[in-house]
């Protein structure tokens, strides 16, 4: 019996399986799209920061700057075909102190927290603009991280919180929120 030496079909057929394979892996990690909350801040004179978390549901918390008691709103990023269509759902706020501006008119929050008065707000927004400062020690709270973002940026800066869509490149261009230096993990 002779051995005989792998034929050129055999070959050309591993090539092309190989190629067919590397195209297909291409055009996957292209198409790929994973629904995340934005946070973005404009600094003058330089790039944007921006981070991104995955969890559908966080609260923003701040001391509110007349009554100095906590403050907390909880959201939920709503997800549609489309960044364009997709919202941030204002599901029920939180505070210490009921004053001024504070919403009565809401039926109570189906779970009220110790301490807390909650209202169910329900309500649809396409963003969030919210100026932070360290004075009201704001931070965004999901999954297990409580993101202290008063430490993150400048004094007064305008933070943009979106729900996006990002592409495998996109989470790899950014930094998860609770990966940064300024983190308040629990």
């Amino acid at each position: 019996m002779t051995n005989k030496p792998p034929s050129k079909s055999i070959g050309l057929l591993t090539g092309a399986a190989g190629l067919a394979a590397l195209v297909f892996l291409i055009l996957w990690i292209g198409a790929v799209r994973q629904s995340v909350v934005e946070v973005r801040v404009a600094i003058a004179g330089s790039d944007d920061k921006v981070c991104y978390f995955t969890d559908s549901n966080f609260q923003l918390r701040w001391i509110h700057s007349v009554e100095k008691q906590w403050w907390e709103e909880q959201y939920q990023r709503l997800d549609k075909t489309s960044t364009e269509d997709a919202a941030l759902l204002l599901t029920t706020t939180y505070f210490e102190a009921f004053g001024a501006g504070t919403p009565s008119t809401e039926p109570l929050a189906p779970i009220q927290k110790p301490g807390y008065l909650g209202y169910q707000i329900n309500e649809k927004l396409p963003s969030l603009n919210w100026v932070v400062s360290r004075l009201t020690k704001g931070e965004i709270d999901y999954d297990d991280y409580r993101f202290l973002i008063h430490q993150w940026v400048p004094d007064y800066s305008e933070v943009v919180i979106m729900p996006k869509t990002y592409g495998l490149i996109d989470r790899f261009n950014k930094d998860l929120c609770h990966e940064l230096p300024s983190d308040g993990s629990r």
